[in-house]
């Protein structure tokens, strides 16, 4: 992989080029869908080099999934040729200078890299057998689990290099309840580093025993009223409404509605956001990001008052400021933007049923979709809850679903936001623990 890195670089240097990076990852996945038995079992191997030249200010992309020399040259000469044509680009600097690995640990896990299908098909037909044992009438309706290891390598003309290898193992799973001329569902996920951190029979046994619940579940007449909000659902929410609004690029082409609020008033004072590549075993924790440059923690909001933004070199440079290490690509063949990589909601000092108890009437939410069509631009948040209990009296009342939840995440962020729990938890690579909000509207009967 190195030494097609390489000659992609003398190559593109050659043919004009005044600076080049090389970006190759290398990845191996093993994907097994299931429902009452395993469905199909995939293990493709991917293999793909990304290849970024500047000609000045004139900058290019161009990216191959082969890696033979004859079609490496083919790549630099298309690059470079690309970037030849290219209009100027009048905030384009220079690509990444600063190379270096953060300690980031448990990206890797050795195991979970060497784990072979029969190994991972007889845990999970053992968790699948937890939900076909439920009474009630319920069975498993669908998943996917999917482990990926993965290399990536990294080189630029500068003489920079930096190698890492990485694992991911993630789950989501459907039970289905069938009773009293009824039917109900219910959806649980988990995203980890490693096989050994995966409790498969625990969410196995939460599915069941809320898909059973959700039979008799009925929307509730519109109003507002507090809404308590499971961990892993606000963290959804925190990624899909701050992760674009806290990176650079959003602020300086004013999509963010925090661009220009630098050092200003953002959220309420109990409200800390913070990004950190470098929190143990983290979904996205990784020891440099996409263009080599080292992770780091990035204080994002303290006690309310917006304090940075994310940034890769390109909208540094354009800053005058370091990167912060958030340089990240959506696919090998894309070329980096910022974003975030773990975004974290601080915990409080509640537990969750200290917030139900402190819950005259409202609304537990275990479970959403839709709020990833939210607006981030705007602020406008909607979401479906699909699974919720209404809170009576500081308990949990009966199961509710089918009601819409509307407010502004940015007023929610300044003052919505009254008790915050201590029970953090994840959805990819956003982490919060539960909380609760008011001002938000809920839609129903």
């Amino acid at each position: 992989m190195m030494e097609a890195a390489e000659l992609a670089l003398r190559e593109a240097l050659r043919r004009g080029a005044t600076e080049a990076e090389a970006y190759i990852r290398r990845m191996r996945i093993l994907e097994i869908g299931f429902a009452e038995r395993i469905e199909g079992i995939k293990s493709p191997e991917t293999l793909g080099l990304s290849l970024r030249v500047a000609v000045g200010r004139r900058v290019a992309t161009y990216s191959s999934s082969l890696l033979e020399k004859d079609e490496v040259l083919k790549a630099a000469g298309r690059a470079v040729k690309i970037a030849k044509v290219a209009p100027e680009d009048p905030d384009w600097r220079h690509l990444n200078r600063r190379f270096g690995e953060s300690p980031a640990p448990g990206g890797y896990d050795g195991e979970t890299a060497e784990l072979q299908p029969e190994e991972v098909v007889e845990t999970l037909l053992s968790a699948v057998g937890v939900i076909g044992r439920r009474e009630g009438g319920v069975k498993p309706a669908r998943g996917m689990l999917t482990i990926t290891e993965s290399e990536t390598q990294i080189l630029n003309s500068y003489g920079e290099s930096c190698i890492k290898r990485e694992t991911h193992v993630a789950v989501w799973l459907r039970a289905k309840a069938e009773g009293r001329g009824r039917e109900a569902t219910a959806n649980e996920h988990q995203e980890v580093r490693s096989w050994n951190a995966l409790n498969l029979q625990g969410l196995a046994e939460r599915v069941a025993e809320r898909a059973a619940a959700f039979l008799d579940a009925k929307p509730i007449p519109s109003g507002e009223m507090p809404i308590i909000f499971r961990n892993q659902v606000f963290a959804s929410i925190l990624v899909n409404m701050l992760g674009g609004p806290v990176t650079a690029d959003w602020a300086q082409k004013g999509r963010s509605p925090l661009a220009g609020k630098l050092n200003q008033e953002v959220a309420s004072e109990a409200i800390i956001v913070f990004d950190d590549g470098l929190m143990p075993q983290g979904w996205r924790t990784t020891p440099f990001d996409d263009e080599g440059h080292p992770t780091q923690r990035t204080a994002l909001i303290e006690g309310g008052i917006l304090r940075g933004y994310l940034y890769d070199s390109y909208t540094a440079l354009k800053e005058g400021v370091e990167s912060t290490g958030n340089a990240f690509r959506r696919r090998y063949w894309m070329p980096p933007e910022p974003s975030p990589t773990n975004l974290l909601l601080r915990p409080g000092d509640a537990t969750l049923e200290e917030m139900i108890q402190e819950t005259r009437r409202g609304l537990y939410v275990e479970e959403t979709i839709g709020e990833w069509l939210s607006n981030p631009v705007s602020g406008q948040l909607n979401a479906t809850v699909t699974h919720g209990y209404l809170i009576e009296n500081g308990e949990l009342g009966r199961p509710i679903k089918g009601v819409v939840l509307t407010g502004d995440f940015q007023q929610l962020l300044l003052g919505g936001i009254d008790l915050i729990g201590r029970d953090q938890a994840n959805t990819g690579g956003g982490y919060s623990p539960s909380v609760r909000a008011r001002g938000l509207t809920v839609a129903g009967e």
